[in-house]
This record gives structure tokens, sequence and C-alpha cells, in this order.
């Protein structure tokens, strides 16, 4: 399927949302209206029953990409919406978001973290030419979707990120084997050119018995993080290795579930959403890149569900998800000054 991985732990909050989202909706504070005790502050709440996901930083700072799945969490059409930023440096909104793409009956999902490329395009998977099928896409500032990726069989293409060039993108090819719902997937990595040539597998999920999935581009354009899973194991663990696909290492150790990686914009740090220490509900960690830490917490809030991070492009601020579950509570996206490690 197109959506994100979403640790077992929110499988058990409700999530019966409806649809929502127009131009003509005014940034709300959030689901509290106020900042929380972690000193997290609301950026968007996509009004009624809307929920906005996947936060993602312009390479300037100056807006957010993310997305808008109409019928609830995680589910039905999705449309992409970028939210000005009023002071270019992952600050407090300065307009109502305007409409990118919204097709309706379509999905069309972006990855948090290196969504952009420098030239201000933003890539995203969609099922928006048919056929069942997920595929890579790029919008352009104004223009229309070209299509990067097309491939037949049965397999998703989801979770595209630009390298920071723009001149690839990585992503995650989801492969469903018989099984019970998402413990039967198998993700492999593979990137390809922008213009949609040179497609290389990276990394190979049925032959290594592993679950791969969310690659994010490092800053200068040597690595990956991806999230993993071997088969039929219960935890997902954080990865990294080169760009062509070598030197493939473990990043987090622990039971838990680490998932959504993204960079700091020096490359020295991972930011991602954890269930560590036990946690009921993921929260935000940070992590250096080098293994050689421990994760350090950020967000401190057990009533919601904290994901989908991404850094912004001066290193002060990380942009996420929150769902506090319930009927009413849609995610919402929020911001929290970053760490020093």
């Amino acid at each position: 399927m197109r959506r994100r991985l979403f640790v077992a732990a929110i499988l058990t909050i409700s999530l019966t949302t409806a649809c929502g989202g127009e131009d003509t909706e005014e940034p709300d504070p959030g689901p509290s209206g106020s900042r929380r005790a972690d000193r997290a502050e609301p950026l968007f709440h996509g009004g009624r029953r809307a929920s906005a996901q996947n936060p993602a930083f312009s390479p300037d700072g100056r807006s957010l990409l993310f997305t808008v799945f109409q019928d609830g969490y995680n589910e039905g059409a999705a449309a992409l919406r970028v939210l000005p930023l009023d002071d270019g440096a992952g600050g407090t909104p300065g307009a109502a978001p305007r409409t990118l793409l919204d097709e309706r009956d379509k999905a069309a999902v972006n990855l948090p973290g290196s969504s952009w490329n420098p030239r201000g395009e933003v890539a995203f998977a969609s099922d928006r030419a048919g056929g069942g099928r997920d595929e890579v896409w790029v919008l352009k500032p104004g223009g229309r979707p070209t299509r990067v990726t097309e491939h037949g069989g049965s397999s998703g293409y989801l979770e595209p990120s630009f390298s920071p060039d723009g001149t690839w993108i990585v992503f995650q090819e989801s492969v469903e084997r018989e099984g019970s719902g998402d413990r039967a997937a198998l993700g492999s990595l593979w990137k390809v050119r922008r213009d949609g040539s040179r497609a290389t597998k990276l990394l190979d999920g049925p032959a290594t018995r592993s679950d791969n999935r969310q690659p994010n581009w490092a800053p200068k354009g040597d690595r990956l993080v991806f999230q993993r899973r071997d088969e039929d194991g219960e935890d997902w663990a954080l990865y990294v290795m080169n760009a062509d696909g070598s030197g493939l290492r473990r990043l987090t150790r622990g039971a838990g579930e680490h998932t959504d990686p993204s960079w700091s914009p020096d490359g020295r740090s991972v930011v991602f959403s954890s269930t560590a220490g036990g946690l009921e509900l993921p929260q935000i960690f940070v992590i250096p890149a080098d293994g050689a830490g421990a994760p350090v917490r950020v967000t401190r809030n057990p009533e919601s569900y904290d994901g989908a991070p991404s850094w912004s492009p001066d290193g002060r601020w990380i942009a996420f998800e929150s769902h506090e579950g319930g009927e009413d509570r849609p995610s919402s996206l929020w911001r929290i000054p970053a760490p020093r490690i």
C-alpha cells in the first residue's frame, strides 16, 4: 500500500475521521491550542477531521510541505499542501496553506525529510496513473506532475527522497507476500535518476529476508538512512548505508519500534520516532549518525503519538506530526526546538 508504516501502538487508537482540507482553511493552532509541556508549538491543524501528516521543510526553510489525508489518519485520498512560514527559519505560519495537488479520488503522499530538491521540485508517490500501483512522481513549482517510474507487477513504489543535488531519487519498493497485513511485506530500496533512467536496486528485501522502508538521503549525498525489520521480526531498527548500497550498518540498538528517520542539516545526527525505553506511544528522538551515543528524547507528551520528524535547514527546529487519538483528534503539525548533541 501507499501508506507509511506506523507502529502497532498507534493501531490501538481510534482513527475514524473524515474529509476536509480546502485552500480556504486557516492555520489552526492545533488540538490543544497552546504549547505543550515539552515546549512543542502548534503549526497547523487541518480543521474538522482531516489529518495533516509528513512535514518536510523546503530547502530555504520558508515553507513546509505536508500530506493531508482526506478520510482520516492514513486513510482515503490524499493531497499535497505547502504551509508558508513567516520567518524562514521553521517559524510560525505566515499564511494559510496552498494546495499543490489534490485529485480527490487519488493519493499523493510525500516523505518527511528530503522531499524537495534545490529547484523547488517535490517528490511524491501516487496511484494517479491507475492500475492499482503507486509510482514515483515529481511536481515542478506551478506545473503538472511528471512521472519518474513506470513498472509492472503488484509492487508499489513509495517514499521517494531527493539527493541533495536533485539528480537522483531513492525510494522503497513494497512487495506483499501471502500472510497477514503489514507483517507480510518485504521492501527493497532503489535509486533512479530524476529523468527516470538508470534505476538501480540498492538493497533487495526478499533476497535478504528483510523489510526496508523510508529511505532518506544525507545532506552530503553520501549516505542513506532507513528503517528495517527482519522477516517476521517484531521490532524496527534504523540502518545507514552508503548511497551506492555498500557499507550497511545498524544505527539503533535495543528493543522498540524505531521508525521515520531523517537527517540533521549537518549530517551529524538522525531524528526519528521511537518507543525506546518501553514507551506505549512513540515520541521523537535524536541519535548521533555514527551510532556513538544513546538516543536523546526530544518530545515528552505521553498522551500522543509523535512521528514523521523533519529538521529545519538552519538546525533550530524539528517539525513533526502528532496524533492524540479519538474521532475528533486527527493528526496535526507541530515544531519543537532541536536539541544540541
